[in-house]
């Protein structure tokens, strides 16, 4: 992962200088303790502009950069309903404030944007939010500008956490101790030369100023000539946006960072989700597996009624010598042979009981496990943050979540091939809509055999034949890609119609039975 630096946040200043410089803050929310996002309005255009300006300071990305609705979505941002003390303080300094003036503090990778404040008697204050993208060291911090002293921060630090630099209210704000490093615009190209002859990216990195590691490492593997790279390494700093632009991945600083951070967010944020609701059932799992260890086995029950049913069968005879040494039944001295027989039945009957008892709480543990793997298996393929949503409710009804249900938007995935319809169920909720509410008679039903995997339902319509063989077995590899098989060599997929196919009472959902089923191996 590359870190945001500060030649990025110097072209991000300069690309959108104009927008920012005297817009006016209408809106402040924090989704977290590591976001803000101040929903500003440019009036100085003929046509009036609002944009979501997103800061985030969290240590593993600390960024900038404009978002819209698609990432507001992506990066699962929700504004909670009670905001934070820190946002208080800012609604109150900032909120419908014009942005006098912004600056970047020269080589770092601090933004500050000023504010003219009048508080309660009319005496005008110039107030300023310092946002700090500094790593672990990353901070939002409100001071006053005339006196410097610090109003608020979105992370407080005091001086137990850092003997160098402490932030919270009431207290002077200083910036952090730069680095010396040299400028490139103000250094000869033999002292480049010097430095970077052994082209030691992380040497020349440590050395300059705005020269990100991860940036020369890209330069150096397109061009191998110092002197090349002196002078596009000087032209980096005022005028190659287009290099900065496709380093990160688009058509701006903004919409590129934004790509680059709200991926990366997305995938750890999914990740992290899917993580948390695995735990709610993994000691569940680990209960039902010992359950199912040990299959429960009738033959100590039938081994007592066929004890029984032989000293029955001797009995007349009263041959107690045969019944004891040549069939081996142990008999109670003290009670004749029938008494000896009812015994033997009545351990049978506890035997058959004990049996009985243990299989049904066998059968009960093997299909809760195996629903429960199946809610692991939709967790894991989950893909979009509304999916997680379907599977926690699901969570909730079953008890493991004491939390109330949200409100869903199931989109079940639907693809056209050849003239077919194919539906995929992604959690049990859409594939018990597939099969209760989509799905006709005469629908193929394709799943797993033996192991969770997605519902795919192959719509077939009256007035067309039946699906070709290659329809078919595109299903089928549509099933095992939407499975826990997906990586294996040799699967076998099931396929019925959905007329063969049962949902049995009081069951879990997404559960059904299924006959006349045709095995295709992938």
């Amino acid at each position: 992962m590359f870190n945001f630096d500060s030649l990025t946040l110097k072209y991000f200043f300069d690309e959108n200088f104009d927008f920012i410089n005297g817009a006016i803050v209408q809106k402040v929310q924090l989704p977290s303790r590591h976001e803000i996002i101040l929903n500003i309005r440019n009036l100085n255009n003929k046509k009036p502009q609002n944009k979501k300006l997103y800061i985030n300071i969290n240590p593993k990305y600390p960024h900038i950069c404009f978002i819209d609705d698609k990432t507001y979505t992506k990066r699962n941002i929700e504004i909670p309903s009670k905001p934070p003390m820190f946002c208080m303080q800012l609604r109150k300094y900032i909120n419908g404030s014009k942005i006098k003036h912004f600056k970047i503090v020269k080589y770092e990778r601090i933004l500050e944007l000023y504010f003219d404040y009048f508080d309660e008697i009319g005496s005008l204050s110039k107030i300023c939010l310092a946002l700090e993208f500094m790593g672990k060291h990353s901070n939002i911090i409100l001071y006053n500008a005339t006196n410097k002293i610090i109003i608020g921060a979105m992370h407080n630090i005091s001086a137990d956490k850092s003997s160098i630099r402490e932030i919270y209210g009431g207290i002077n704000y200083i910036y952090p101790p730069l680095k010396q490093k040299l400028d490139i615009l103000n250094t000869s190209y033999s002292t480049f030369f010097e430095i970077a002859k052994e082209k030691d990216v992380k040497k020349i990195s440590e050395n300059f100023y705005y020269l990100n590691q991860a940036f020369l490492e890209k330069i150096f593997k397109d061009e191998n000539d110092l002197a090349e790279i002196f002078n596009f390494l000087q032209n980096l700093q005022t005028q190659n946006k287009e290099f900065i632009c496709n380093f990160w991945g688009g058509k701006t600083v903004s919409e590129a960072t934004d790509n680059y951070f709200s991926n990366i967010m997305f995938d750890e944020i999914l990740t992290n989700k899917k993580l948390k609701l695995k735990k709610y059932l993994i000691n569940d799992i680990k209960k039902l597996t010992k359950i199912i260890k040990i299959k429960p086995n009738i033959d100590k029950a039938e081994k007592y009624k066929n004890s029984a049913d032989l000293i029955m069968a001797y009995m007349y005879n009263n041959d107690i010598d045969y019944i004891k040494n040549e069939l081996k039944i142990e008999l109670d001295d003290n009670l004749d042979l029938n008494q000896n027989a009812q015994k033997y039945y009545s351990l049978y009957k506890k035997a058959r009981s004990t049996f009985e008892h243990s299989k049904k709480r066998y059968d009960e543990a093997k299909e809760k496990l195996e629903y429960l793997e199946s809610i692991i298996f939709n967790i894991e393929n989950s893909k979009t943050f509304e999916d997680l949503k379907e599977i926690k409710n699901e969570i909730i009804d079953l008890g493991y979540i004491q939390d109330k249900k949200e409100k869903t938007t199931s989109n079940i995935e639907k693809i056209e091939y050849k003239g077919y319809e194919i539906y995929i169920g992604k959690n049990n909720k859409q594939n018990d809509f597939l099969i209760s509410k989509i799905a006709s008679s005469e629908d193929l039903w394709f799943h797993g055999l033996n192991f969770p995997s997605s519902h795919v339902i192959l719509k077939v319509p009256n007035n067309k034949k039946e699906p070709t063989a290659d329809v078919m077995e595109f299903c089928a590899k549509l099933t095992k890609e939407n499975s826990k098989a997906k990586n294996s060599g040799k699967t076998s997929i099931i396929m019925t119609k959905r007329k063969n196919l049962k949902k049995p009472p009081n069951t879990y959902l997404g559960y059904v039975t299924y006959k006349n089923e045709v095995e295709i191996v992938i």
